[in-house]
C-alpha cells in the first residue's frame, strides 16, 4: 500500500511540527494540505518533499491548497486552469497516478464548469482528496488513505 495523507489544518505555520510527524510516521508518497492560511510570498520547505500550492491573498488567513510530493518518487506539477483553489500532480508509483488537492469554501459558488477543468482520467489513476465544509463543520483529518 502507498500512503496518502489529506488534511485539513486550518494554517499550517503553527502544525508544521505536527505535518513533520505524519510524514516521519507514515513516509507518504503526497502530503494533501487544504486551508494553509500562506501568503504568496511565505516560504513552506519541508526536507524530501517538493511542495506545489496556490494560496490566496485576500488579507486576511484564508483559504489555500498545498501539495507535497516525496522525492522518492518521480512527479510532473500540473497546470490546472481554474479559478478553484486546487493544484494537481503526477506521480509516477507503480503506475502514473494523478493527485489533485482541492478547497472548496462553504460560502463560495462552485460551478460545474468549474469542476469541468479538473484532471480526468483516461486510463490514469485520479485521486483527489478534497475538503468542503459547511459553516456548523469542524475540521476534518483524512490520515492516510491509501492506494494498493
Amino acid at each position: 500500500m502507498v500512503p496518502l495523507v489529506s488534511w485539513n489544518c486550518r494554517g499550517i505555520r503553527t502544525k508544521l511540527v505536527d505535518v513533520k510527524a505524519l510524514v516521519n510516521s507514515f513516509h507518504p508518497v503526497c502530503v494533501a494540505l487544504q486551508q494553509t492560511f500562506l501568503k504568496p510570498n511565505a516560504h513552506l520547505k519541508l526536507r524530501g518533499y517538493n511542495c506545489v500550492r496556490k494560496d490566496i491573498d485576500t488579507g486576511i488567513s484564508s483559504g489555500g491548497v498545498c501539495l507535497l510530493t516525496s522525492n522518492h518518487y518521480p512527479s510532473t506539477t500540473l497546470n490546472l486552469h481554474t479559478s478553484l483553489q486546487a493544484v494537481a500532480v503526477q506521480v509516477h508509483i507503480k503506475t502514473v497516478v494523478t493527485v489533485c488537492c482541492i478547497y472548496l469554501p462553504p460560502n463560495d459558488a462552485i460551478s460545474r464548469n468549474d469542476l469541468n477543468t479538473l484532471p480526468t482520467g483516461s486510463g490514469s489513476n485520479i485521486l483527489c482528496p478534497f475538503t468542503a465544509r459547511s459553516a456548523a463543520d469542524r475540521p476534518r483529518h483524512r490520515l492516510g488513505f491509501g492506494l494498493d
